[in-house]
């Protein structure tokens, strides 16, 4: 590493051209100056300046590490002033929630990010594990998850409740109607659930046996019953082949509700109603930027409980 102190004496006697203004710029000694100057040059390996009489011309190696000095002084005054700084709408977000709260919050960080421009929204979709895991890791500063974890190094605020649904194809219900010949619902039985097909996703165990269990209490029992006909691990797929009449799956009723095909869908009316806590998570000592303001108040309004 080049010396910082050699550097800006060698760029302090370019700018006055002279050694004693130097000496006195910097309270140093014009034998101090010259001094930094011969051990710059001995650790460039290069001669900087040629001296005639009391007055000197750079060398081509000379003009190379005056320009050098004076980006590397400008970086550091730029990095210094980014330490104090602190805007509200300026730099990254990085956030991490699930593949629904993703896709119904992300069109409101478009809107913010289109009206401030130097704002920018990293959005991590994945389960709880992966957004704890990324945010002790600091690949993220902030996370809503569904359930919270023992870590120390963390802290969680409740901060809404997600509704869960049982979705299954239109057609579906369609036939079974039809069936019935009758128009209203015909109370779902577990074993028909089964014959259709579970379309699995990563949180599809989890939400299948909150759904399931209090609603069929007599015929399931855990998730190793059920009939997997597919596996999606992107959000905003798994709802297709349910909406082609090849599954049912349970989700959050935003996923849903966000469905470009709704018409192609049937939200199951459950005789018991299945909610999971929402929780905002951080590490507990990592203050956030003031950025991020925004986007808990918005957070919170939004999934309020």
């Amino acid at each position: 590493m080049i010396n910082p102190t050699w550097v800006k004496t060698f760029i302090t006697l370019v700018n006055t051209g002279h050694f004693t203004q130097t000496a006195e710029k910097l309270y140093m000694t014009q034998p101090g100056v010259s001094q930094h100057i011969k051990k710059l040059e001995e650790q460039l390996g290069s001669e900087l300046l040629i001296r005639y009489g009391k007055r000197f011309e750079l060398t081509e190696a000379g003009q190379k590490m005056y320009e050098f000095g004076l980006q590397q002084q400008a970086q550091e005054h730029q990095f210094i002033a980014s330490l104090s700084a602190d805007d509200l709408y300026c730099g990254e977000c990085k956030i991490g929630c699930s593949g629904s709260l993703a896709m119904q919050l992300y069109p409101r960080l478009l809107q913010r990010q289109q009206s401030y421009k130097q704002l920018s929204f990293h959005v991590e979709a994945g389960p709880n594990q992966s957004t704890i895991r990324n945010i002790l890791s600091d690949d993220l500063e902030v996370g809503i998850v569904t359930r919270t974890d023992s870590n120390s190094d963390l802290v969680f605020e409740e901060i809404g409740q997600s509704s869960l649904s049982l979705i299954l194809p239109a057609q579906f219900i369609a036939k079974q109607r039809e069936e019935a010949d009758r128009e209203t619902n015909e109370p779902l039985r577990f074993d028909t659930l089964n014959a259709l097909g579970f379309i699995h996703h990563p949180d599809g165990a989890h939400y299948a046996s909150q759904v399931l269990t209090p609603n069929f209490p007599e015929s399931f029992k855990s998730v190793s019953q059920l009939n997997i006909t597919g596996y999606v691990n992107q959000l905003s797929q798994i709802l297709l082949p349910v909406s082609q009449g090849l599954g049912y799956t349970v989700l959050p009723e935003s996923a849903a509700e966000s469905f470009h095909q709704p018409h192609l869908l049937h939200v199951y009316p459950l005789t018991h109603q299945v909610s999971e806590a929402l929780y905002l998570v951080k590490k507990r000592h990592r203050p956030l930027p003031r950025r991020y303001d925004w986007f808990i108040t918005m957070v919170k309004n939004t999934l309020a409980l």
